[in-house]
Formats: C-alpha cells, sequence, structure tokens
C-alpha cells in the first residue's frame, strides 16, 4: 500500500486514431458493472464481482471493448453498491478483496484494456456515525456548511459551529444563478479544502498505480468542473468522463469546456439528450432526423460553431437508468431475447458520432442474439473509422418513404450505413446511389452496411 501511494504505472498509449494534427476519439467503452454486481455471490458463476470480470477479459478484448468503466473501488460497507464510500484508501469492498481487484486490473491491462474507476468525491459517508471520516481522516471542515449534517438532531455533528464547518455550495458560471448540487443522503464535500484535494489527489494516485488508467465522476453537478479539471491535471488520465445532471444539455457544454485540464484537453459527459430521446423515439423512425432535421442530443449540438460529439458518451442503458432491485424496469421488456428495441437502439448508438457505452447486463446477460448484435456492430464501426467527431448524412429520400436513414462518414475512406425502420423497399443504400455496400449486422427493421 504504502509503495503504491508513491508509484504511478506508465501510462499506456490513447487508443486513439490521429486525423492530421488532431486527434480523434475511436473508442468503445463497456459498463463492467450493474446496480446488483455487489451482490456477487448471487451470481449464478459463484464469483465475486471482480473474479467474475476477469474470467472474462479475453471476451471483452475479443469483442473489441478499449475501455471497462468499473464500480467504484472504495469501501463503502459490508454490502454497498459503492456509492456512499466511507474509507477511499481501503479497496476491499463488496466487489472483492484488494488483492482481486488488484488482479483482474493486471489482466484488463495486459489485454490492452484500460481500466475506467468509478470515482465518488460529490459526498462521503462516515465510518460509524454521519461524519466519521476515517482513512483519510477528515474534520467537520471538509463538509460544506449547509448539509443537513449540522441541522438533523440525529447527527452527532448538528449545531457545529459555522466557523468549523467548509465553505458554501459552489457558484458555477456555467450555471448562472445556481450553486452546485447538495446531495441530502450523505455528506456533501468541500473541494475547496486543501486537505481535501490533496487526500483526493493521493486517492486517485493509489488507484492508477494499482492499474486504473481513467476516471468516471460521479455526480458531478456537486462541484465545480475546475476541480476535476485539477486531478484529471494532476493524474493526467487516458479518459475522463462526468455524470452531469441528466436533463441539463446546456450545463453540460459549459461543464466540459470548464473542465479543461490541460490545451484542449476537456472531459467527457454522459449524453443523457441522446440516451432519452432514443426511449422516447425508437420505434419512430421518422423522429430519429431529430426535432429540426438535424439530429439530435448532445451528439448533434452544434453550439457555437463546436461539435459537442466529441465529448458525448453515449448508451442504451446504465446502472441508473435501467432494471434494478426495487425500481420499474426501464422500458417494457417482452422477452430479453426478443427484445429488438434494445437491438436499434445499439445500432444507432455504434454507428453514430460520440464515444458509445454498452451495458454489461446486455451484452452479458440478454442471450446471444443481442451479443452478437453488438459484436458485428462494433466490428462495422471500426472497420469504418467511425469515431466521435463522424460527419452524419441524413437521407431524405428515406425520411420521405417514413423510414431513417443516414450515412456516416468513417476515417478509412469509409462510411457506415444505417436504416432503422421498414425494409429495403423503402430505402436501400443504392437509393442514394452507394452501390457498393457490405451487409454487416441487421435485425427486425434494421439493418448496417459498409460502403466497400
Amino acid at each position: 500500500m504504502l509503495l503504491r501511494q508513491c508509484v504511478f504505472l506508465t501510462m499506456i498509449c490513447l487508443s486513439l486514431i490521429t486525423r492530421g494534427n488532431k486527434a480523434v476519439e475511436n473508442r468503445v467503452l463497456l459498463q463492467g458493472f450493474y446496480w446488483e454486481s455487489f451482490q456477487s455471490r448471487n451470481n449464478t458463476d459463484g464469483m465475486r464481482w471482480y473474479q467474475l470480470v476477469r474470467s472474462k477479459a479475453d471476451q471483452i478484448r475479443s469483442a473489441d471493448f478499449d475501455l471497462i468503466w468499473l464500480p467504484p473501488p472504495s469501501y463503502a460497507g459490508e454490502k454497498s453498491a459503492g456509492y456512499n464510500p466511507k474509507e477511499y484508501y481501503n479497496l476491499n469492498n463488496s466487489y472483492g478483496s484488494e488483492k482481486e481487484q488488484e488482479a483482474l486490473l493486471r489482466t484488463l491491462n495486459d489485454y490492452g484494456i484500460d481500466p475506467i474507476a468509478d470515482i465518488v468525491i460529490n459526498h462521503r459517508d462516515g465510518s460509524t456515525g454521519w461524519a466519521a471520516f476515517q482513512n483519510p481522516t477528515w474534520g467537520t471542515n471538509a463538509i460544506t456548511q449547509s448539509d443537513e449534517a449540522f441541522n438533523n438532531p440525529a447527527s452527532e455533528v448538528v449545531n457545529t459551529p459555522l466557523g468549523e464547518r467548509g465553505g458554501s455550495e459552489e457558484q458555477i458560471d456555467y450555471a448562472p444563478g445556481r450553486l452546485t448540487y447538495a446531495y441530502d443522503s450523505y455528506r456533501d464535500i468541500d473541494h475547496n479544502n486543501a486537505e481535501v484535494r490533496r487526500d483526493i489527489i493521493r486517492f486517485l494516485g493509489i488507484l492508477k498505480s494499482m492499474g486504473y488508467k481513467g476516471w468516471r465522476y460521479d455526480m458531478v453537478h456537486g462541484y465545480h468542473a475546475k476541480w476535476v479539471a485539477l486531478y484529471n491535471k494532476e493524474t493526467n488520465p487516458s479518459f475522463s468522463v462526468g455524470e452531469y445532471d441528466w436533463d441539463r444539455q446546456g450545463e453540460q457544454r459549459g461543464w466540459i469546456m470548464a473542465s479543461n485540464f490541460g490545451t484542449e484537453k476537456y472531459s467527457s459527459v454522459f449524453d443523457f439528450s441522446t440516451w432519452r430521446y432514443l426511449r422516447e423515439n425508437i420505434n419512430h423512425p421518422v423522429a430519429l432526423y431529430g426535432p429540426d432535421g438535424k439530429g439530435f442530443g448532445l451528439i448533434a449540438d452544434r453550439t457555437d460553431g463546436i461539435n459537442w460529439a466529441k465529448w458525448a458518451v453515449t448508451f442504451v442503458e446504465n446502472h441508473d437508468t435501467g432494471e434494478r432491485e426495487g425500481r420499474p424496469p426501464g422500458h417494457d421488456e417482452d422477452s430479453v431475447e426478443n427484445n429488438h428495441e434494445v437491438r436499434m437502439a445499439y445500432a444507432y448508438i455504434l454507428s453514430h458520432p460520440g464515444l458509445p457505452s454498452v451495458f454489461w447486463k446486455h451484452y452479458f446477460d440478454w442471450g446471444e442474439q443481442l451479443q452478437d448484435t453488438i459484436d458485428d456492430l462494433i466490428q462495422a464501426r471500426k472497420r469504418a473509422g467511425v469515431h466521435a467527431e463522424s460527419k452524419v448524412h441524413f437521407q431524405n429520400n428515406a425520411k420521405e418513404r417514413g423510414v431513417y436513414a443516414a450515412a456516416i462518414e468513417g476515417d478509412n475512406n469509409k462510411m457506415l450505413l444505417i436504416r432503422i425502420g421498414g425494409t429495403d423497399t423503402q430505402w436501400h443504400p443504392e437509393h442514394s446511389g452507394y452501390m457498393d455496400c457490405r451487409l454487416m449486422a441487421r435485425g427486425e427493421n434494421w439493418k448496417v452496411w459498409i460502403l466497400n
């Protein structure tokens, strides 16, 4: 442990392609867990979660995933998904032991897959009480001054004098008139506190020395993006993405710009706008052209002349949005084997701009048909050279016939073509003059081709 606190592993090269002097994001992410994964003893393999993921590393590499987003790495209690971290430096958790976590990271790195840690630093849970912080030890001055712990009689720190509390929730210039979000379940952390920042950087250093290559920041609407910029500058991750408030696309753009940790080095953000729009419209092909006929979500956003798709992480579901214990399903399901809506949604995100993320349950638990479809779509994307900033050419002749079709430019002098809805009679690449196309993936009412 002491050695890891001062030794960082050398970063491996990013899986990026270069166009001129411009680095282009062409990777695909696998979310390597779901909400119930911490109950891993209950899975059919009988393994703890880190062991299970490690056993599938070869398959993950064969599928051509470049990044894997792993669950929160720290101790958060005996049975916890990890989003209430108690001891940052204690890396034994409900997903497995510290040694099992290290073994998983070592295997993933051996396969050339970048492990991404889920970083929960917006808030923290006490080891025994509301604010009994250990490993590292923090006092009440690490907690924002308006936190509920200071007003709730059940808390051991109720009525703590203002002078012994941290600062206020922060003003955020990318959300004028609003403060950073105050989370009422656990203690909100004051990142203006130099001791807090020092210990977070130390924590990230420990994770990096274990083999993590990048960060997924949880609930970044709870603290200023400048702190993400600082933490990334100090640790130089190969990938960084933030979970910003789900329905605030304009603020997400501002957050991206404020997260700059070097010349043109910004953190990505989850594209909740695209996720929500797909959920509502995947069965309405013409709607997929977008409200103004120019697409939808952050991947179609061109505000201020910027292609925001460069920093958009697209997804069909994740651990928060999908079905989980105690919550209703994210969408109606006749059966996991026959849910063609999910396959259509993957056909969309894996053929379009942004950095696509695949949900573990969909890939490993929803049957071979969906897994094979995702495999075929990833291969089609990579063979065509489609990347986060690829240009989309909407096919209006398909729109006139009630289906969605688009040609997406790749970087290998190739092009990916997609139709959602209808049949080849309504639209086929030849209808738009694309005469030498090879079918790469298909499902009920959709197809993806590559232009040779």
